[in-house]
């Protein structure tokens, strides 16, 4: 797993990625498409608005995961 850049570093990035349950503290577009049933395009305007913590190395968009199960049951309850 990558790490996260320094200008965005937080405390549960200390430990290259992986959470005190040993659950990965990123998860990349990718998982984030099949988590939410969201468009990829759909989740970068939430990116842009704030909604979800991400950011891009090697070309690649990594999110927090903890921002997306959070939006996932914010997204739940707009339905």
């Amino acid at each position: 797993m990558q790490r996260c850049p320094k200008r965005i570093q937080c405390q549960s990035d200390k430990s290259n990625g992986i959470d005190k349950n040993k659950n990965p503290t990123h998860i990349s577009m990718a998982e984030a498409v099949k988590l939410l049933y969201l468009d990829s395009s759909t989740i970068r305007y939430h990116i842009i608005r704030k909604r979800i913590r991400a950011f891009k190395a090697a070309g690649k968009w990594w999110l927090n995961s903890a921002d997306v199960e959070t939006f996932k049951k914010w997204n739940s309850n707009q339905r």
